[in-house]
Formats: C-alpha cells, structure tokens, sequence
C-alpha cells in the first residue's frame, strides 16, 4: 500500500507538471490569416491595423463579413506604412495588415529580428502597366513579362529587392512542441530521492525489527523447552513418591492384617519357622 501510495503521488506530479508546464510556457503561436480568432474577436490587448484611405482600408470597408474587424481597426488605423511598421517593433501595435510585397521587404531588411511576416495572402491583385488604347506594345510585354515568369528572372528579383537578406540571419521560430527540462521536472525527481530514501529506511527498520523478533521467538523457544523439561521431571518424580508412598502403604496394610489374624487364633500351632524364632529368641535370653 505505501508503495501504491507512492506511484500515485508519482503520477499526480508528472501530470501536475506536465500541464502547467503546457498552459504557462506554450509558445505564442503566429497568426494564421485574416479569419484567425484573434483578429475577428480581438481582446483589448491585441491591436491591429492599417493605412488609413489605402487599397487594405477600401478593402476591409466593402467585404461585409470583415465589418467587424474593420470597425475595431478603423480607430487604429496610421497615416503612413513607416509609422505603423515603428509601432509594431515599439509593441504598440500587435498587427500591421498591408501590401505584402512591402511587408516582405520590411522584414527581411529589419537587423533585430522584430518583424515576421505571418498568415496566408488575402484579397489578391497584381500590379498592371498602364500603356495608351490600342498600343502595339501591349502584346510585346505581356509576352516579355510571361517570359520573365517562366525563365525565372522575376524570381530572382523578388530575391534580390524584396527577400534580401541581411548579414544577421533571423532564426524563425519553431511551432514545434516544448519539451520538459529537468528544472520543470525537479520535483519529481526529488520525490523519487525521497521515495528511495524513505524505502531504504524503512528496509533497515524491518530488517532490524524482524531480528528482535527472531531473537525473541528463539529465546522463548529455548525457555519454553527448558520448562518443558523441568515440568515432566518434576511430575515424574512426583509420580514416583505417589507410587513408593502407596506402597510402604499396602506393605503396611498387609502386615497389620497379619498380625490381626495371628492374634484372632492363638490356639493355632506356631509354624515351624516361628517354633525355631521363638527357640532361637529363648536360648538367646538364657546365654
């Protein structure tokens, strides 16, 4: 039962460990898109926003299942993409939502790390080249722009001006789940340390107590028999007086019955043995 006692304080602590460790250091996961929960019912710790009079804000106005998000984030909104990119590394403002070609160069030219880009796009649209009706250029480059997508060169733009890196390379955080230390399991250990301690205390005891015992039960054994002993020499001697006592008294029985008949027939002829006794007793008293 002590044992079972102790597996079940065990098991209580690893779990007691286990979840709050889970719940208190889980990582902040990034967001998912523009229907991630903590954009549609924000709390008031989570900010975030845009320009103010841009294409996002137009956006945002029109699409009525956005209505909500956009009546939190049009009290918020900045005037400038510069100065609401200042407010998310200050930690004012927990989302920027804009053009992502923009959002991308931002966070691949920032030194400390502070930007990430996060969530799926939202509301696609591609840039055009404005050129007059009926141009003879119109089909020249838009053959020359596919061309560029195909072999690759607008690729390799988009590495080279927009996903430049810097010389610190940013390293991206991990989803991936946290894992117990020894610090978040200490306790556990130490109640394993007890438990052993406690166990080869209570080994001593029980090996120290089961000698007690054993030298007790052999020195009663030993008194035991010795009693034993003396008892039945004490009842045989005892039975040995009885017998010897009811001897001399049925010795004695029988010789006073003899006498009593000897003296009931005194004219009876003395026996030839007792005419010599009392012969032998006669010259005796004359010498």
């Amino acid at each position: 039962m002590v044992w079972a006692g102790f597996a079940m304080i065990m098991v209580a602590s690893y779990t007691a460990n286990l979840a709050a460790f889970l719940v208190l250091d889980r990582p902040q996961s990034r967001l998912s898109g523009v229907n991630d929960a903590r954009l549609r019912n924000p709390s008031e710790n989570f900010t975030f926003a845009t320009v103010r009079g841009s294409a996002v804000d137009l956006y945002f106005r029109r699409q009525v299942e956005l209505a909500t998000m956009y009546r939190i984030m049009e009290k918020r909104n900045y005037e400038t993409s510069d100065n609401a990119v200042a407010a998310v590394k200050s930690g004012e403002l927990q989302a920027f939502i804009w053009d992502s070609a923009r959002l991308e160069y931002e966070a691949a030219k920032d030194k400390e790390c502070e930007l990430v880009t996060a969530g799926e796009l939202f509301g696609r649209s591609g840039y055009g080249v404005a050129l007059r009706k009926n141009s003879p250029w119109t089909s020249k480059i838009t053959l020359a722009i596919l061309g560029f997508h195909e072999n690759g060169f607008m690729e390799s733009l988009d590495n080279k001006y927009i996903y430049m890196r810097n010389d610190t390379q940013c390293v991206a955080d991990e989803n991936a789940p946290a894992t117990l230390g020894l610090k978040n399991m200490a306790g556990v250990f130490i109640l394993v340390g007890m438990g052993i301690a406690g166990g080869i205390i209570l080994i001593i005891i029980e090996i120290t107590y089961k000698r007690q015992q054993v030298k007790k039960q052999r020195i009663a054994r030993i008194t035991r028999t010795a009693y034993d002993r003396w008892r039945r020499t004490v009842e045989r001697r005892k039975k040995e007086r009885v017998r010897t006592f009811n001897a001399v008294l049925t010795r004695a029985a029988t010789l006073d019955m003899s006498n009593r008949t000897g003296s009931q027939n005194p004219s009876r002829e003395p026996s030839p043995n007792k005419r010599k006794l009392e012969r032998g007793i006669t010259m005796s008293a004359g010498i």
